[in-house]
């Protein structure tokens, strides 16, 4: 072996970094699997307290002048990090597909939210938003042909009851409108598209990215709406943001859910399957049935509980991973 060999064995075995252990490679997998659990845990607890925030801010003003005022806030925050380059948007030659449902169902998604929390109250709210999972399996079989198995068809049926135990329990204690069943019925299909979407295109996108669309395209929206509501009048949106029983919610609401909870969830989104990310929706549910009924003082029953369990059981069923499947797995190894 000549000097020049030698120093090119050197340099490799300087410069080749050595193989990881079986065990450092598993807790490697542990994390990078640990990490979508805990950003989708938190995301949904973020919009589960979201409902809190704006029924708080709907007591002073409209829904389309506190959307506004939230997408604003929100739309500049996250231009901060695109202007001092620790961001970047790169749309040139990636599919737009994902991108243009993720901004078309948002304000949708918003719009329906708030007028349903409007003809209802935050803890209703919150539990109808738990079938949203049963509308995003059903879209994911469709277009993603990530196909429900019988159990999970069959714990369907346990969130439907459920919503219209609840129905009937907001009824007999005057806090539920036909109305805001509709808009609440809007929204669940909304998310479930969202879902789809965000699945979709967090194999194309960044969480950035997605997150920044969004809202983009919903303070193109919400702000125009928020004039045509006043006539033009910009004076009624600034005494809105002055007051602190709006602003405070309101960026409680920009901070923590349409900022926070959208990337941590978009994160998620881009690791988990449809049915996965779903099984999380539960999560807001009780947040929101905590925030409202302890924080609030918003009535609940009897019957409202027993709603509350059939849907969050029903959905965690549907939501969960198939057993059976790996079952079978194992069985054709063996």
């Amino acid at each position: 072996m000549n000097k020049g060999d030698l120093l090119t064995s050197a340099y490799a075995a300087d410069t080749i970094k050595p193989k990881k252990t079986g065990k450092e490679a598993e807790c490697v997998e542990k994390k990078e699997g640990l990490l979508p659990i805990v950003t989708a845990v938190l995301g949904n607890v973020f919009w589960g307290f979201s409902f809190l925030f704006t029924r708080i801010a709907l007591q002073e003003t409209t829904p389309e002048i506190m959307l506004a005022l939230r997408f604003i806030i929100s739309f500049a925050l996250m231009n901060v990090p695109l202007l001092l380059g620790r961001q970047k948007i790169a749309l040139k030659g990636k599919k737009l597909l994902p991108l243009l449902g993720l901004v078309v169902s948002e304000p949708i998604v918003f719009f329906s939210e708030s007028y349903g929390i409007l003809h209802t109250n935050a803890t209703f709210a919150g539990v109808m938003v738990a079938v949203a999972p049963i509308f995003a399996i059903a879209l994911a079989a469709l277009v993603l042909k990530e196909i429900p198995s019988r159990r999970q068809l069959l714990f369907c049926l346990m969130p439907i009851v459920g919503v219209i135990i609840m129905i009937l329990a907001g009824n007999s204690l005057g806090v539920v409108t036909p109305l805001g069943v509709l808009f609440l019925l809007i929204n669940c299909i909304g998310i479930g598209f969202y879902r789809l979407c965000n699945r979709w295109g967090g194999q194309i996108f960044t969480p950035f990215e997605r997150t920044y669309m969004v809202l983009l395209s919903c303070t193109v929206v919400f702000p125009s709406s928020a004039l045509l509501s006043v006539n033009g009048d910009v004076g009624l949106i600034l005494s809105a943001a002055v007051n602190p029983r709006v602003i405070l919610p309101v960026l409680a609401l920009c901070l923590l859910c349409s900022i926070g909870a959208n990337m941590l969830v978009n994160y998620a989104a881009g690791k988990m399957s449809v049915a996965k990310i779903s099984a999380f929706a539960s999560l807001i549910t009780l947040c929101s049935t905590f925030a409202g009924v302890i924080l609030l003082g918003e009535p609940f029953n009897a019957m409202s509980l027993l709603g509350t369990a059939l849907i969050i059981i029903g959905v965690w069923q549907v939501s969960r991973p198939e057993l059976t499947a790996e079952k079978n797995k194992k069985q054709g190894n063996g």
